[in-house]
């Protein structure tokens, strides 16, 4: 789904009634989200909230084994550092930078104090976090079943809808940790997709060349986790399917 609010604004404030934003906006401070950095670590408690207007943040988690890996993936139409909504004294997940943006920043005291005075806004980010969970347990099951080049054209494809945009600064390195798999993994992954004529890789840049080659490629669960993306908000602040 494309959601109608632009590059700098984020969906579910787009969707809120216009007096509730009208509350919320002088609560708002623009921040720079930069590659790389961490928003909240696992069992932390998060003192703000980000609603995302560019980029992607990466939930992620911890295996037993130690390996890092994604479990969601969020950009506009959504928020990172719920703790307010989901009552937790900890955050299930960590919270990183993947490619770089914008977001809405709100004190999590503040936030708290508008979802109890606001039921409109409150019900907004329960079901946002519902479709969350739902993100989180596609990605799961695509990460444990699915073969490694159609879980690397999946991460592409979410993310060129993403960044509106063909070319994805990410190393090997970056992609394997998301997906759970080593470097060698990814590498032989992304030569095989290139040598097919459907991305270009070099020097940490992947560009998609061929994205409908791309969508034969990807498993069906690229399909499940892009209809779960802004399910949650009203026809108004959806514009159709990409």
């Amino acid at each position: 789904m494309l959601l109608n609010p632009t590059p700098n604004e984020n969906g579910v404030l787009v969707a809120l009634p216009p007096d509730v934003r009208v509350l919320l906006m002088p609560s708002l401070k623009k921040v720079r989200l930069e590659a790389g950095d961490t928003l909240y670590d696992i069992d932390s408690i998060s003192d703000r909230t980000w609603f995302i207007t560019s980029g992607i943040v990466s939930l992620l988690t911890t295996t037993e084994a130690g390996e890092i890996i994604e479990a969601a993936a969020v950009r506009r139409e959504g928020a990172v550092g719920l703790s307010g909504i989901t009552k937790r004294n900890g955050m299930a997940f960590s919270a990183q930078v993947q490619i770089s943006g914008k977001a809405l920043q709100i004190d999590a005291k503040t936030l708290q104090s508008m979802l109890e005075q606001e039921s409109a806004f409150y019900k907004l980010l329960f079901e946002y976090t519902h479709t969350l969970s739902e993100q989180i347990a596609l990605t799961f099951v695509c990460n444990r079943f699915h073969a490694t080049e159609q879980r690397l054209a999946r991460w592409l494809l979410m993310a060129q809808d993403r960044v509106c945009s063909d070319s994805v600064v990410l190393t090997h390195d970056n992609i394997g940790r998301l997906l759970g798999i080593s470097r060698s993994c990814v590498s032989l992954a992304a030569g095989a997709l290139q040598r097919r004529g459907l991305i270009h890789y070099v020097r940490g840049h992947v560009s998609i060349l061929n994205r409908r080659g791309l969508e034969d490629v990807v498993c069906k669960c690229y399909e499940a986790i892009s209809r779960t993306i802004g399910c949650y908000l009203p026809p108004e602040a959806v514009s159709g399917s990409d």
